[in-house]
C-alpha cells in the first residue's frame, strides 16, 4: 500500500512517465435525447491543438478539471508550471478561452510534474474548487462573469477556504493519515460530496451549516500487496452514488472496480456495482442513467468505456491521450466534453447508437 503519499496527480505522473508521455443545470429532457446510452462518439477538438506539448502556449497546462457553467462556458482547472501559476480558466462555446482565478498554488512535485488544483464544479452561480494538495475547497461567485469583459481575481480573493483535509487526517481510520480531496458532486438535501483520493473516503458537507462528515469509505483492493482503491470520479443519480477508482501502484490490469454508495441515513453503504477496468479517473452519467468511464491508459493511449467496460469509440480516432475529466453539456442534447490532462485539449463528443 502507498503510505507516504498517494495523491492522485503523483499516481497519474507515474503513468505518464512511463509511458514516456507528457503530452448543474439541466441539460433537457430525456426526450431531446437521441442517443441516450451511446456506444460510441463523433468527435472534434473543441480547444487545443495536436500535436502538442507542456510548453505550447495554446494547450491548456496541466489540466485536471473541468465543469459546464451557464451558457454552456466551461471552467477549467490549470496547474501551470508548478510556479504558483495555478489557474481557473473559462473557455467559451466558440472556444476561446479567458482567465477566471489566477495565481492559484501550485508545485513540482519530486516526479518533476506540475501539482494543485484538483476537479471543481458549477452550481447556481458558484464555482466549488478543490486544492487537493493543500486539502482545501473555495468557492467563488460567477453569476456575473463574462467571458471576456470581467477580469481576472488573484487567488487571494478566496480567503483560506475550508479545510476538507484536516477534518480527514483527524479521523483517524487511515495510518499514516493522508488526504487528497479530488473531486466532488451535490446530493441529497444540496449537500456537497467530496472523493478523498489519499483519504478514500466521501466526504458530506453540509449545505446549510458546512459542517463535515465522512459519509462513507472506499475499501482497499486485497492483496499480496494491498493497494489503496483511490477514489476519483463521483456522480449522483437521484437516488445513489457511484465512485470510479484508480487502483494504487502497481496499477494491476482490470482491477479497478465502480461501487455504488446506497443512502443509508447520515451514512451510505458501499457495495461493488462494476469491475474490470483499469486506471479510472473519472465518470458522467448519460441521458440514459448509465454510466460511462474514462481510464488514463498504461501504453500511451488511455479510453472511454461504458459501465461494461466496454470501449466506446471516436469516429475519426482522435488520440485520447491521458484523459482526466469527462462531462456532459448543458445545452447541447447528445454532447460531452472530454479533458485530457497529458496533451492539454478539450474533445467534443457526440453520441452515437449502434
Amino acid at each position: 500500500m502507498i503510505t507516504t503519499r498517494s495523491t492522485v496527480q503523483y499516481l497519474l505522473t507515474l503513468l505518464v512517465v512511463g509511458t514516456g508521455l507528457f503530452v448543474t443545470n439541466s441539460c433537457g429532457t430525456l426526450e431531446d435525447h437521441k442517443v441516450p446510452d451511446p456506444a460510441g462518439f463523433t468527435a472534434e477538438l473543441f480547444y487545443g491543438s495536436l500535436p502538442s506539448s507542456r510548453s505550447t502556449g495554446e494547450n491548456l497546462k496541466s489540466p485536471i478539471g473541468l465543469t459546464v457553467g451557464k451558457g454552456e462556458v466551461l471552467f477549467v482547472t490549470e496547474n501551470g508550471t508548478g510556479a504558483n501559476d495555478g489557474m481557473v480558466s473559462a473557455i467559451t462555446p466558440g472556444g476561446v478561452k479567458y482567465p477566471v482565478i489566477t495565481g492559484l498554488h501550485s508545485s513540482t512535485g519530486v516526479e518533476g510534474s506540475p501539482e494543485g488544483l484538483a476537479h471543481l464544479k458549477y452550481k447556481d452561480g458558484w464555482l466549488y474548487i478543490l486544492q487537493g494538495v493543500d486539502g482545501i475547497l473555495y468557492t467563488y461567485d460567477v453569476s456575473g462573469f463574462v467571458p471576456g469583459v470581467t477580469p481576472a481575481v488573484n487567488a487571494s480573493v478566496l480567503g483560506a477556504g475550508e479545510n476538507i483535509g484536516a477534518f480527514v487526517k483527524m479521523q483517524g481510520y487511515k495510518t499514516p493519515a493522508e488526504t487528497d480531496p479530488y473531486n466532488l458532486t451535490f446530493g441529497p438535501d444540496g449537500d456537497l460530496f467530496i472523493a478523498d483520493a489519499a483519504g478514500n473516503a466521501i466526504v458530506r458537507r453540509n449545505k446549510m451549516t458546512k459542517t463535515l462528515s465522512i459519509y462513507a469509505t472506499i475499501p482497499s483492493y486485497p492483496g499480496p500487496p494491498v493497494i489503496d482503491a483511490v477514489p476519483t470520479g463521483i456522480v449522483y443519480d437521484g437516488t445513489n452514488f457511484y465512485v470510479s477508482t484508480l487502483s494504487g501502484f502497481p496499477f494491476p490490469s482490470g482491477v479497478a472496480k465502480i461501487f455504488k454508495i446506497t443512502p443509508n441515513g447520515a451514512t451510505g453503504t458501499v457495495s461493488e456495482y462494476k469491475s474490470g477496468f483499469t486506471g479510472m479517473t473519472d465518470l458522467v452519467l448519460t441521458p440514459g442513467g448509465k454510466l460511462i468511464a474514462t481510464e488514463f491508459g498504461f501504453s500511451g493511449m488511455g479510453r472511454i468505456a461504458n459501465e461494461s467496460a466496454v470501449t466506446l469509440p471516436l469516429d475519426p480516432a482522435l488520440p485520447v491521450i491521458t484523459p482526466i475529466d469527462i462531462e456532459l453539456s448543458n445545452a447541447n442534447a447528445d454532447t460531452y466534453y472530454l479533458l485530457c490532462y497529458g496533451t492539454g485539449v478539450i474533445y467534443k463528443l457526440k453520441g452515437k447508437g449502434l
